[in-house]
């Protein structure tokens, strides 16, 4: 499995930094080597390949089950860590699953928007499954940031906050008050490292980024 995943990692690589030019800001957060929770705002399918791709470290991705309905494509999602989920019924061997994987220091990829989003501030609110699965396993919880919807030929940005402090939470039973609270600090940070990023631009390209994205939005 490790090797098919390396070839598959190498055959895709040259390809999408070429199609989909990325950057990873913060790269020390965002390529862990121990347990970690990746957030990140879901905005295409291609958001699994592209953050896969840069990571260079194979992940564990949750993504939605219709995805691998397709053979092809499924075979190619197994191989690169993702998991298939059913975000409307998420089962207990799927959490299971994913406690087990964190605690033999895997890093797993959430999508806790838990469906494609052009906005961050789209989210009703966030699933609540990597709350849960941060506090059981003890795991640093990452605010990710896509800064645009990827498209072809077009530079992006993926930018990686700092793990989000969870030692209040520490010896107490996750409810579900809690894990809304947890959820709730990750969507402000998810938000913010994206409204930090624009600020600092020059007026021109904060401008323009800001009207690209209103449009994206709109």
């Amino acid at each position: 499995m490790a090797i098919f995943y390396w070839f598959c990692w190498c055959l895709l690589y040259i390809p999408l930094k070429v199609f989909y030019p990325t950057t990873v800001i913060n790269k020390k957060n965002f390529r862990t080597k121990n347990r970690a929770i990746l957030a990140c705002n879901h905005m295409s399918n291609m958001d699994i390949v592209i953050l896969a791709i840069h990571n260079h470290r194979k992940s564990c991705i949750l993504a939605k089950h219709t995805l691998f309905n397709n053979k092809f494509l499924g075979f190619i999602l197994r191989h690169l860590g993702a998991i298939p989920v059913n975000r409307e019924e998420v089962g207990i061997s799927t959490i299971k699953t994913a406690i087990k994987l964190l605690e033999a220091e895997n890093q797993m990829i959430i999508f806790p928007e838990g469906t494609r989003k052009t906005s961050i501030e789209e989210a009703d609110a966030l699933k609540n499954g990597m709350a849960l699965f941060a506090l059981k396993t003890n795991s640093p919880l990452i605010p990710v940031v896509l800064l645009r919807k990827p498209k072809i030929f077009r530079c992006n940005k993926i930018i990686a906050g700092e793990p989000i402090d969870l030692s209040a939470y520490q010896g107490q039973k996750p409810t579900k008050e809690i894990l809304n609270e947890v959820s709730a600090k990750v969507l402000e940070e998810m938000q913010k490292l994206r409204s930090d990023y624009i600020a600092k631009l020059p007026e021109k390209k904060r401008a323009k980024l800001e009207k690209e994205i209103h449009a994206t939005h709109s």
